[in-house]
């Protein structure tokens, strides 16, 4: 397992706030998945680098509304970085057309591996509820950093060549979301690892034949229990564990 330290360490996960841009009626493509592409990620980003580093003395997302859970999720994000070797900066925005959380390959801040962007709806959305909602939003980070570590390597690319949905792209995503919680369950075996396959879960769909589609619930849970397998059980460090979810995926979807 990987021992990189970040964000709390100071080496370069940044945070924007980006809460209440605004935009035209309908930002995002749904064909890319949860993919943001760079035209997209510039309409809700904007131009301004409005991007500051955390030294872990300061309130760490100051506009959830909650310090001691703003603490927490950049400890937690710190944990996902280090985890899934990826440094993204991270940002709130106004998912005003619809709960979400995106990833894009865009680097807004130097020296980074892209953005994730977390949706303040849906942040309230998971937040609410009753069973482990810390976990719930530390699952939909994993997913996203997910997708950066996609970025990073090129998996985005070979995954979707000649696939008429993402769903392969979304699965691999989840792949690694389970990776994080099983090292996470490992650290700490109080970790509620079974409401992160739960909340993908839920997020299934059955468009078959959607180009956005991301996988039904029942492959969203499995490839979140294959990922967590890879990383509690089998203790496969990173590297084998990025062969594993992708040939996972290609060969069962």
């Amino acid at each position: 397992m990987l021992t990189r330290r970040c964000c709390i360490a100071g080496c370069g996960l940044l945070l924007f706030d980006c809460v209440g841009v605004k935009a035209a009626a309908r930002r995002h493509d749904p064909i890319y998945g949860c993919n943001l592409t760079m035209s997209e990620a510039n309409n809700i980003l904007g131009d301004e680098q409005n991007a500051r580093g955390f030294t872990g003395d300061e309130p760490m997302i100051p506009n959830s509304g909650n310090k001691d859970f703003d603490r927490a999720l950049a400890h937690t994000l710190a944990r996902i970085s280090d985890c899934l070797n990826v440094t993204p900066s991270f940002a709130y925005f106004d998912d005003y057309d619809g709960p979400n959380a995106f990833a894009s390959a865009k680097k807004r801040v130097a020296g980074t591996d892209g953005t994730v962007l977390f949706g303040k709806r849906l942040l309230n959305k998971l937040m609410a509820s009753s069973e482990a909602p810390d976990a719930r939003v530390a699952g939909v980070c994993a997913h996203e950093f997910g997708h950066i570590l996609q970025y990073k390597l090129g998996l985005d690319k070979d995954l979707k060549e000649g696939q008429p949905t993402v769903k392969r792209v979304e699965l691999n995503a989840d792949f690694f979301a389970g990776y994080f919680a099983g090292i996470r369950k490992w650290e700490s075996p109080t970790f509620n690892a079974a409401v992160i396959a739960l909340t993908q879960f839920n997020s299934g769909d059955n468009m078959l034949n959607h180009p956005a589609h991301h996988g039904t619930p029942e492959e969203r849970g499995k490839a979140i229990v294959k990922g967590y397998q890879t990383a509690h059980d089998d203790r496969k460090p990173l590297l084998d564990a990025i062969k594993i979810g992708v040939e996972y995926v290609t060969a069962n979807f």
